[in-house]
């Protein structure tokens, strides 16, 4: 199994806040808001660099 390489302190320490920020916003019940939108399209790029790759083809919720 292939693993990805351990991010650096920095690169945590800025993931952690974006999760931090984005778990703030939707514990406050602000998930219609645009820097809602922005974090959570932030995170989901990190994670797509960091597990996978995008297919191109949008998910339906």
């Amino acid at each position: 199994m292939r693993h990805p390489p351990a991010p650096s302190a920095d690169a945590a320490a800025t993931d952690d806040a974006l999760l931090e920020g984005l778990l703030q916003l939707a514990v406050e019940g602000h998930t219609e808001k645009t820097q809602f939108q922005q974090i959570g399209e932030e995170v989901f790029t990190r994670l797509l660099d960091t597990y996978g790759v995008d297919s191109g083809t949008p998910r339906t919720r």
